[in-house]
């Protein structure tokens, strides 16, 4: 045992050379020197998307902000006065007259004939209906 450490020894003197601690200190600011690159590099691509983020809200309020200056600009139009004045107060153009029609008494039509081909061709094998499809109702 004792002659394993003291060859071990005799190797880490051999090993303990000037050329070899100055190897160290440079792996040891190479390292230093990549850690902080990759550290800079993440720090900046969280900073861009902090701008890409504000650069959308940004984009979005601009967008809100014309919408909202177009419907300003419709409120203070005399097109919405006058629509507003004949919706609020019943109010018309001079020469206007109003005219007041009867509840709508027409009852809707009678869907049953579509109904039934709808059905009756929903019967029909997979073939009949690609031959009804393609040609018409001379397959019936």
């Amino acid at each position: 045992m004792k002659l394993h450490l003291k060859s071990l020894i005799k190797w880490v003197r051999s090993l303990a050379t000037l050329n070899n601690a100055v190897l160290v200190v440079a792996l040891l600011i190479a390292a230093t020197w990549v850690w902080s690159t990759i550290e800079a590099i993440q720090h900046n691509f969280k900073l861009q998307q902090q701008v890409d983020a504000l650069s959308q809200q940004i984009a979005i309020d601009e967008l809100q902000n014309k919408t909202l200056e177009l419907q300003r600009s419709y409120y203070n139009s005399d097109q919405y006065l006058e629509l507003s004045a004949r919706e609020r107060l019943s109010l018309a153009m001079p020469g206007e007259k109003l005219l007041v029609l009867p509840a709508n008494t027409v009852k809707p039509v009678e869907t049953s004939l579509s109904q039934t081909a709808a059905t009756t061709i929903a019967d029909r094998s997979n073939f009949a209906q690609w031959m009804y499809f393609l040609f018409g109702k001379k397959g019936e």
